[in-house]
């Protein structure tokens, strides 16, 4: 009857286990086919002309399903401050007279402020429905309508040069086009995957010397802690700079230009997800002997939080779960803090709150670590202890004999 039950029992945890590694599996594989265009992008609207062609522009982004104005500027200075500051996602700008230009059969250029640094599915998206609202006025206006009629009916009567322009303006680096920034932010999956897998691999070649010496211990929190520590930090060392070297190699082989003086903030970025990532990997590594179970482990750490970083689809834009999953996972914050120093030139000060949340991943696991260590000395002492008293009983066995 025990027997039964005991199978019966790892029957159940054999399913609940296979179970929910398949529904990671499958989520990640549903998150590729995820629906990545916002639909609320969030905008401030600076209207300088105040007149009845500004506010039908503002009421056809209001009626947009893509646009949610949440704040009108004063100023220019503010309407870019908000952008800087992420407040918003993009701003536009009415110019003056611009109703009355129009009138006079002169263009208007309409400014859209945009981040160039982020994401580049919101604002290649928001400067294309933009530019659609734009067109359908143009067009409408070319029929001589009314103000208040502008976006109820479309049109096909085209005028040589249309009334209404939007061009863009790309604020933090104009030099840094939208695609390259995602360059930075797709070394992120590499970057884990070598943080926890070379302290994994420095970890495991302690753990099979000293084995030499002591046979009997079976875990690798149970080596002495000066074979334990030194991996610790010199993977972290190593893996630290070499991601450095490599990351702004990358940014000059590609000609993606950045600003020197966000270098040491970046590499601190660098180094804060290399150790976070790599104080995961300690604390599995630790109670976990099979190299087997440590590669599926990381690639069930590393899927799903690059799936659900924000790199690929807007966190906006995802269910409650998803966003739960990509916070979970030190690679989002990470992508935060990159972003404000390295895209936008910002200080480390503008996104402590990620830091803070990195800081909160590296304690938090290197607790877990420092208490499987010290059970791990714990068990080392006994396997000794009762390895010796075999040794002692076996000599003198053979003395006896």
């Amino acid at each position: 009857m025990k027997k039964a039950l005991k199978t019966l029992v790892m029957i159940l945890v054999k399913i609940t286990l296979i179970s929910a590694a398949l529904i990671l599996f499958f989520s990640m594989m549903a998150g590729m086919y995820y629906k990545s265009a916002p639909t609320k992008i969030r905008m401030a609207v600076l209207d300088l002309d105040q007149s009845a062609l500004s506010r039908s522009i503002i009421h056809n982004i209001k009626a947009s399903q893509y646009f949610d104005l949440t704040r009108q500027a004063t100023d220019y200075l503010e309407l870019q401050r908000l952008v800087d500051k992420g407040e918003v996602d993009v701003g536009v700008m009415i110019p003056p007279n611009a109703y009355k230009d129009v009138l006079n059969r002169r263009n208007v250029n309409i400014l859209e402020l945009i981040n160039g640094t982020a994401n580049p599915i919101v604002p290649k998206l928001s400067l294309m429905m933009l530019n659609k609202i734009i067109l359908t006025m143009d067009m409408q206006m070319m029929k001589k309508m009314r103000v208040e009629e502008l976006g109820t009916v479309p049109n096909v009567r085209h005028m040589p040069k249309p009334p209404l322009t939007v061009s863009e303006r790309v604020v933090f680096n104009p030099a840094l086009s939208m695609e390259p920034s995602l360059l930075p932010a797709f070394m992120g999956l590499a970057m884990q995957i070598v943080s926890m897998l070379i302290v994994m691999f420095g970890l495991f070649a302690a753990f099979k010397q000293f084995k030499q010496k002591y046979p009997t211990l079976t875990q690798i929190r149970q080596l002495p802690p000066k074979a334990l520590i030194p991996p610790y930090i010199i993977s972290w060392i190593i893996v630290s700079t070499a991601i450095s070297v490599a990351f702004f190699t990358t940014m000059q082989l590609f000609g993606i230009h950045y600003d020197h003086h966000a270098l040491w903030n970046t590499v601190f970025a660098i180094s804060m997800l290399v150790l976070a990532m790599e104080t995961i990997s300690y604390f599995l590594v630790l109670n976990i002997k099979n190299g087997a179970v440590m590669a599926a482990l990381i690639t069930l750490i590393v899927m799903p939080a690059y799936m659900y970083s924000g790199f690929l689809i807007p966190e906006e834009q995802m269910a409650s779960v998803p966003n739960m999953i990509g916070n979970a996972f030190p690679l989002r914050h990470y992508l935060k803090v990159l972003y404000a120093v390295f895209n936008r030139h910002q200080h480390l000060y503008v996104v402590k709150d990620q830091v803070v949340i990195l800081w909160k991943f590296i304690l938090g696991f290197l607790t877990l670590a420092i208490i499987s260590i010290l059970f791990g000395q714990w068990e080392r002492k006994r396997k000794i202890k009762k390895w010796k008293q075999l040794q002692a009983q076996s000599n003198e066995n053979e003395s006896n004999q």
